[in-house]
């Protein structure tokens, strides 16, 4: 069954903000490609959800820089590990993030968004933000991060929710249901 489509909201937060299980850390603060990463601990294949051109969110207009009413191209996707989900995506790609090298962006279908973004010229991921939260329609609360990529000098936002399954798939236990920012001792979701 595929995720309904992830709802963002202003709590991200700069990923070196949050104290998190030594876990979970590993895996949001990974520089190279989930894809490769996930393909270490099962069958991998994408499952296509939303995909259309549409406004994003304010929050994340901001972060592209985008003006108010700019559409770019929305893409959801859950990434799945022998047949389980553990991971759902959302992507936000600009249309002029979608010219020239960078076209077959738009056209990943089920292809691995980050395999493509891992090929050369390797992108830039330039800044990362995390939160626990729920990626929506009764998907349980989790662990997300938020990246903003470079891809031939044009930028993109990739959110990526790791689903409760993952952690059982690789073996990690995680009992996540608030987190802290630095140097602050209140939860926050």
């Amino acid at each position: 069954m595929l995720p309904a489509p992830l709802h963002p909201d202003s709590h991200w937060r700069p990923l070196e903000q949050l104290v998190m299980p030594v876990q979970i850390r590993d895996w949001m603060a990974d520089p190279d490609s989930l894809t490769l990463r996930l393909k270490r601990h099962g069958q991998f294949r994408v499952i296509p959800g939303f995909h259309a051109m549409a406004v994003p969110a304010l929050e994340e207009r901001l972060l592209l820089g985008l003006p108010d009413r700019q559409a770019a191209l929305i893409r959801e996707v859950t990434l799945m590990l022998d047949d389980t989900p553990v991971v759902a995506a959302r992507s936000i790609l600009p249309i002029t993030s979608l010219r020239s090298a960078n076209r077959s962006l738009g056209h990943m279908g089920s292809r691995s968004l980050g395999l493509e973004l891992y090929k050369r010229p390797l992108c830039q991921r330039d800044q990362v933000w995390a939160r626990l939260a729920s990626p929506g329609h009764g998907h349980p609360v989790c662990w997300g991060r938020q990246s903003r990529f470079i891809k031939r000098g044009a930028p993109l936002l990739v959110a990526e929710y790791f689903l409760p399954a993952l952690w059982e798939k690789v073996g990690t236990e995680v009992q996540a249901t608030s987190f802290k920012l630095q140097g602050a001792d209140h939860a926050s979701a």
